[in-house]
């Protein structure tokens, strides 16, 4: 893999891996939502969870060889203390103590705090986003920012602020009427291989120079990579900028050109099929889009859901033949497809991201099952990859995204004849969610149809309930929509994606979407039911927004008797 392929990778610093079977021994008023630097075992041992069968786990033992201990004891819940959540209505009563004032404080706290360990803003004195951000009006985070306590900074800024908006904003105005003929040329005129080739090639001229004149001093860290210190440069100025939905949507559907097929896994493709002593190979069409297996461009008129989704829309009848249509792709390794699947579903904050920009990482996924090259049956041990399209917010609501991922994934069984066990969901983000949202409403199908059998002497509902597959994966999971707080609000200072432009541009939409916070809390599925889902495994990192929510989704899953295998990593 090239240097920039490999930026976030070789920024990992996988020492704090944790994998959860049982923290019950903990304070059961704790939460897993805290920061600390520091790890140590806890009291309990994980058992491997394979989220195909095979018997592996989603994480290397030397990857994941510590628990952040601390973590679990970091949050104790009072009540009466500061409790300002007696005016909402939650559907589970428990919930409350996720929302008092004083817990929201203790997470920002702890953010804060962390924050102050780190290396922000490049390196430079001050943070630049109290000139530019449309809401920053409060001298005091420019205060934060600085090391110094002159009390002219006020002075400073009030002065400052008016001249640089009105650039960034001349800037901003410039852009908009010159990006959509740009990025219609770069993304339909020049060809993805030219493109990939531009792309590294820029890189290459970069790193060097980047290297000598500026070294490790901008990341997080000095400990991570020089080519993560590199990266942070580059992605840091994006957050002085306003980010539109235009823009998300273009960035995201660019993914696809940091993964050229020539650069990552470092090994041939198990294309080569044996059967005796014969190789047989089939020509693909992976070229033209580039990857290396075969490219299936899904388009599927489904004669019926089956599975119950959505907050607003419960039937299962209501749609129209157009969204009873799986779209979507499905990438083939090998002349036979694989038994074992991955279903993958792509993140945006549910603003942003597309099936054909995730197409390189979703196929490396799938590269990456591999084990020993293949076995004597013609098995190369990769998995195919689905990527299923779902409807986007603002234009629709989140309940078409559950609704587009829930049918795409009865295509798989009752269409292609998947077999559920040999079906992995894999999550990016807001796809992570979307992850929990579909198991929770599988669950919650298949409970229903039990308690119906325990009512009626009719058919069987539960026989036509749609099976469980093998697992999620959840990769930086998106999956609490209530209001930001902790790290969630903290980590936009230094998060390379979610950064303040995003967060102030994407956050207003949760509650334009789904409404008042009691809405939002049901919609998000780390505040839902954890009954009866299958084994889960979460990846995330230390430092990026989500932290909070992912090890509060963690907490909650195995308080509730699912196995959860959990990574993470600092710094990214």
């Amino acid at each position: 893999m090239t240097a920039a392929a490999n930026a976030t990778d070789a920024a990992a610093i996988p020492d704090d891996g944790v994998k959860l079977s049982s923290l019950s021994s903990r304070d059961e008023k704790s939460i897993i939502e805290g920061r600390s630097n520091s790890a140590a075992p806890t009291s309990s041992t994980a058992s491997s969870t394979d989220m195909s069968g095979s018997g592996s786990s989603c994480m290397d033992d030397d990857e994941a060889n510590d628990v952040d201990a601390d973590a679990a004891d970091n949050y104790d819940f009072n009540e009466g203390d500061g409790d300002n959540t007696s005016q909402y209505h939650y559907h589970d009563n428990t919930l409350r103590q996720y929302f008092t004032e004083s817990h929201t404080r203790q997470m920002d706290k702890l953010a804060q705090d962390e924050n102050k360990k780190l290396n922000l803003n490049l390196g430079l004195p001050i943070d630049l986003t109290v000139y530019t951000r449309r809401e920053s009006g409060d001298t005091s985070e420019v205060a934060a920012a600085s090391p110094t306590t002159n009390t002219s900074i006020g002075v400073t800024t009030r002065v400052l602020r008016p001249p640089i908006q009105f650039i960034i904003n001349l800037l901003d105005r410039i852009l908009s009427y010159i990006e959509s003929p740009l990025f219609q040329l770069w993304d339909n005129c020049i060809p993805l291989y030219i493109r990939q080739k531009l792309t590294f090639i820029a890189w290459g001229i970069y790193l060097p120079l980047h290297k000598l004149f500026i070294g490790r001093r901008s990341g997080l860290h000095r400990d991570v990579s020089l080519e993560y210190h590199a990266l942070t440069s580059v992605l840091w100025w994006g957050r002085l900028f306003p980010v539109t939905i235009k823009r998300m949507r273009f960035s995201l559907s660019q993914l696809h050109v940091w993964h050229p097929p020539d650069r990552y896994p470092q090994w041939t493709m198990a294309e080569k099929y044996r059967n005796g002593n014969v190789a047989v190979k089939k020509s693909t069409n992976g070229k033209r889009f580039g990857i290396r297996g075969h490219l299936h461009e899904i388009f599927h008129l489904m004669k019926m859901k089956r599975t119950p989704t959505g907050i607003r829309r419960d039937a299962v009848q209501e749609a129209s033949s157009e969204e009873m249509t799986v779209t979507g792709l499905f990438i083939q390794h090998s002349p036979q497809p694989s038994k074992k699947v991955i279903f993958w579903i792509y993140g945006g904050a549910f603003l942003a991201g597309d099936s054909r920009g995730n197409l390189g990482i979703a196929e490396k996924m799938g590269m990456l099952c591999a084990t020993n090259g293949g076995n004597d049956e013609g098995d190369s041990g990769m998995r195919d990859v689905f990527i299923p399209d779902y409807r986007l917010v603002p234009e629709h609501h989140l309940d078409d995204a559950m609704h587009d991922v829930t049918l795409a994934y009865e295509y798989l069984i009752y269409e292609r004849n998947i077999q559920p066990e040999d079906i992995t969901l894999v999550g990016v983000s807001s796809g992570g969610g979307l992850v929990v949202l579909l198991l929770q409403a599988l669950a919650k199908a298949r409970q229903q149809a039990d308690e119906t059998k325990k009512t009626s002497t009719g058919d069987d509902n539960s026989m036509r309930c749609v099976p469980m597959p093998a697992g999620g994966v959840m990769i930086g999971p998106f999956v609490d929509y209530s209001e930001p707080k902790g790290t969630m609000k903290e980590f936009i200072k230094h998060d390379l994606i979610v950064n303040q432009s995003v967060y102030d541009e994407g956050i207003p939409f949760l509650e334009k979407v789904l409404g008042s916070h009691e809405n939002r809390v049901k919609a998000s599925p780390v505040y839902g039911s954890f009954d009866g889902l299958p084994p889960l495994c979460i990846c995330v990192s230390k430092h990026e927004v989500v932290y909070d929510q992912a090890m509060l989704l963690a907490k909650r899953a195995e308080e509730q008797g699912v196995d959860v295998t959990v990574g993470i990593w600092k710094y990214m």
